[in-house]
């Protein structure tokens, strides 16, 4: 009986602070299903290899909210390993996607979760971290909208739809054998 007091005593302050601060540290979880698969283009009269992702390029837009979970499901329809890097995001360094530093490559055939809090807002990009994956199609915009509740929050301005333009530009050249050209 002294035990379980004791236990009780010592526990319920952890269980509390635990049921709190699920609360407090997501909004909701938002999943992706990314489909990362190859594809013909043809923007020069010429068909080209590309890397489609959910058949589009660029990527999808993802959108959430900050105090969100991103869950990105990344299906690897490839015939070679992928990637994706979060670029300027603020998240646990394994969810980074540099792959033989941060975390392994996605193999073929093969679907890898990232999951990380939304921790700040603003419009970010993201794009593969594989080989040269990303001059042939893998980018695609990152939104983190504000949290309306937030005291910094405008209304009438952090509330306006966010429209990234992407510019981009294709060449029919292969980027791997021109990629050391660059200076």
């Amino acid at each position: 009986m002294v035990l379980q007091n004791i236990l009780s005593k010592k526990l319920l302050p952890i269980v509390f602070l635990l049921l709190v601060s699920n609360n407090i540290s997501a909004q909701k979880t938002v999943r992706y299903d990314l489909y990362v698969k190859d594809t013909l283009v043809n923007f020069t009269g010429k068909f080209k290899r590309a890397i489609a992702v959910n058949g589009q390029i660029p990527m999808p837009t993802l959108v959430f909210t900050e105090g969100d979970t991103a869950e990105i499901y990344v299906h690897n329809l490839l015939k070679e390993e992928t990637s994706l890097h979060w670029h300027g995001l603020f998240l646990p360094n394994k969810e980074d996607g540099v792959p033989n530093l941060t975390q392994m490559p996605i193999k073929p055939n093969t679907t890898h979760v990232y999951r990380f809090p939304i921790i700040q807002n603003g419009t970010h990009w993201y794009h593969s971290h594989s080989g040269l994956q990303e001059q042939i199609g893998m980018y695609g915009n990152f939104i983190m909208l504000k949290k309306s509740d937030d005291k910094t929050f405008r209304k009438g301005i952090d509330d306006l739809p966010t429209v990234p333009i992407v510019l981009s530009e294709w060449t029919d050249l292969k980027p791997e054998k021109h990629s050391q050209n660059v200076a």
